[in-house]
């Protein structure tokens, strides 16, 4: 990835403190963040714009984040989807990743993000299919 370049990923979630906490966190990191607060507003922002990851909640406003995930995935396999959630029980990380997810991240844990994001971009654009070997990053409950 070049070192001027900035990335785009599209932030599915309903909560503002936690988009602006990020929003700051990633400016730091050469990551733009734009904000989608529920499903269809994230439909209408990913078929207007080309993003370099979408980082989805797993409850929306109005609707899952799991049926998101696999919406975006059918419309667009290459671009990398990364949960980011409250959501730290097994079964809903396992649930992420069926429905197509690179990888699950649980809240408060934003240590992660930035680093994994990177990697993820980094991993789907060195190859053109989604490598078997991405991290699930998740904490104990």
């Amino acid at each position: 990835m070049n070192s001027n370049e900035r990335l785009r990923v599209l932030y599915v979630e309903d909560n503002c403190d936690s988009v602006e906490m990020l929003t700051v966190m990633f400016g730091f990191s050469r990551i733009d963040l734009e904000c989608a607060e529920s499903l269809s507003e994230a439909l209408t922002r990913a078929a207007a714009k080309r993003f370099d990851l979408y980082l989805l909640d797993t409850k929306l406003p109005d609707g899952s984040g799991l049926n998101l995930c696999r919406t975006l995935r059918a419309i667009d396999p290459s671009v990398p989807v990364l949960f980011y959630s409250a959501n730290a029980h097994s079964e809903a990380i396992s649930l992420g990743i069926a429905a197509g997810a690179d990888g699950y991240i649980t809240k408060p844990h934003s240590d992660k993000l930035v680093e994994t994001i990177i990697r993820l971009v980094t991993n789907r654009r060195e190859h053109s299919f989604a490598p078997k070997f991405l991290p699930v990053l998740a904490t104990a409950a």
